[in-house]
């Protein structure tokens, strides 16, 4: 089995885990007593930014002679995650309203503007959906939060279809109108997931 290290000190464990899922599994169970959370993971000093994806959980582990697993304490985690996310709101609101702006005119990188739009709206679900896993860590489940939760994503990618939808169909008038009358109120709505998060690493 390889050699496995938590913030560079050896871990021992139990059970004799053969796959990288059930090593992981494992590991998430004993660092979460004390609300530690995997944040970073590196298999023979190679990164893993997809160590949990489930494609990699077969990963048999005598192909490895050593794992690095980097922890943080969750509620650290949370409350940065959260702030990250916060701190990005207006910029965001702001970015709807220029890229609508450039479709309207027909600029030469309203293109761009909306394609970097929609990724950094992805960015902010993906790191909202952290930070909620991080709160469940520390604090355990909280289903009213987690509905929320659902609720904004949903609304944003019902605001991302109907942008695909005109952008398919063409009309960058259509589209423009769709960045400000859906996606924008659904942006800056977004307040309303990140505050009870926030108030639970309070």
């Amino acid at each position: 089995m390889a050699d496995c290290l938590v913030n560079d000190i050896a871990e021992t464990f139990d059970f004799l885990p053969e796959t990288w899922g059930a090593l992981l599994g494992g590991l998430e169970r004993r660092i979460g007593a004390s609300r530690r959370v995997v944040t970073a993971v590196r298999f023979d000093g190679v990164d893993q930014p997809s160590f949990r994806h489930p494609d990699l959980a077969g990963l048999a582990l005598d192909r490895i002679a050593r794992i690095d697993v980097d922890a943080e304490d969750a509620g650290a985690l949370l409350r940065a995650a959260v702030d990250a996310a916060s701190d990005s709101l207006p910029d965001l609101v702001a970015g709807v309203g220029q890229t609508a702006a450039a479709l309207r005119g027909d600029a030469p990188d309203a293109q761009g503007q909306l394609g970097s739009l929609v990724v950094a709206l992805q960015s902010l679900m993906s790191l909202t959906v952290a930070a909620g896993t991080a709160a469940d860590i520390s604090y355990g489940a909280d289903p009213g939060a987690d509905t929320i939760v659902r609720g904004a994503c949903a609304r944003i990618e019902a605001a991302l279809a109907t942008l695909v939808a005109r952008q398919t169909d063409g009309d960058t008038r259509a589209v423009a109108d769709a960045l400000d009358e859906h996606l924008a109120p659904a942006v800056a709505g977004w307040t309303a997931v990140l505050t009870p998060i926030r108030m639970r690493a309070a």
